[in-house]
């Protein structure tokens, strides 16, 4: 029996300009969440936003880049865990990969602990439209779906059917410009 203990993964999922940059570094600047654990983060996907180390909680953040989707194997993962030293990872993953690529190159002792979605409410019902098995593919295990710059002149329902049509579980939230979060009260037929 192995005494390796598991490695919590942190899944942000999402297209290009969604805002998955832009709440993982918010969240590694929250002293509860990055408080000392050593962290990797994994950028699969660079978009307009950059990470701003300095501002982290503490430095004991690893940031690596992916640049091809041929590097995300086990080996890969398994190396730059142990030059990082580190016991937790973030993984910042780029919208047109297949989240079962990336659950296949999982190492055995790395579980995702939380998956989320995020989205902009302006391009989502567009995106599913002319990406559905892109969109399915990250609604389908997501548990939080964010739709962010929301406005109530978007169809709330619309998105929610879209979220419900992959998955039952999912809590859906839509944050609005100035940072106000309303989380989904649709009730399901």
């Amino acid at each position: 029996m192995s005494d390796r203990k598991d490695v919590p993964v942190y899944l942000f999922t999402g297209f290009l300009e969604s805002g998955k940059t832009k709440f993982i570094q918010e969240t590694l600047e929250d002293k509860r969440f990055c408080n000392g654990e050593r962290t990797m983060l994994l950028v699969c996907e660079e978009g307009e936003e950059e990470y701003a180390p300095d501002q982290f909680a503490d430095k004991s953040v690893y940031i690596h880049v992916i640049e091809d989707q041929s590097e995300l194997t086990a080996e890969n993962l398994e190396k730059w865990l142990r030059e990082s030293r580190a016991e937790r990872v973030v993984v910042e993953y780029n919208g047109m990969w297949m989240l079962d690529d990336l659950y296949q190159a999982l190492p055995e002792m790395w579980m995702v602990y939380q998956e989320f979605l995020f989205a902009d409410a302006r391009t989502f019902v567009s995106y599913n439209a002319n990406m559905r098995n892109l969109v399915y593919d990250k609604l389908k295990s997501a548990e939080l779906v964010v739709f962010n710059r929301y406005d109530d002149s978007i169809d709330r329902m619309t998105l929610h059917k879209i979220v419900r049509g992959a998955s039952r579980r999912s809590d859906i939230a839509y944050e609005y410009a100035d940072g106000n979060v309303q989380y989904d009260d649709i009730e399901d037929p």
